[in-house]
């Protein structure tokens, strides 16, 4: 499978899909806009950089845009999890858990054997999946995760 085939998932009328021709550009960058990690990146330059990864849309029962996140990979060896967001509206039903969930056993991604990210403020949720905390806090206080598998 490679990076380019699309995938869909489903739950409780939720879904999430690698089909980058339904992400929602405009919601999309202003989530991740109001974000502390990528407030300070262009719009242009989040969108290349959503454009070259693997993307996982998340959708509510209406097909609106409840959610994203992406990876960074060469699809053999490694990844980067990066902009995890879920709207506020749709918080608190365990969807970023799915989508966690569902971007680390990505069937596609099966032969990666380390994924890495950065957050300051989501250990707990990024622990309950195997990833453990690596070196010390950077200069804005974030940790970098890593799950070796």
């Amino acid at each position: 499978m490679s990076s380019s085939e699309i995938s869909s998932w489903s739950r409780h009328g939720f879904e999430i899909n690698t089909d980058q021709s339904r992400l929602d550009k405009e919601s999309i960058l202003k989530m991740l806009g109001a974000t502390y990690w990528a407030r300070d990146v262009s719009p242009e330059h989040l969108w290349t950089s959503i454009e070259n990864s693997r993307s996982y849309g998340l959708y509510s029962p209406d097909g609106e845009q409840a959610g994203f996140g992406r990876m960074v990979t060469d699809i053999t060896r490694f990844a980067w999890m990066s902009d995890v967001y879920i709207l506020p509206v749709h918080r608190g039903n365990a969807l970023g858990k799915w989508l966690v969930e569902t971007m680390v056993s990505d069937p596609a991604l099966s032969s990666v054997t380390r994924i890495m990210l950065s957050t300051n403020d989501a250990h707990s949720l990024y622990h309950r999946f195997g990833f453990t905390v690596i070196g010390g806090d950077d200069e804005e206080g974030r940790q970098t995760m890593q799950l070796k598998r």
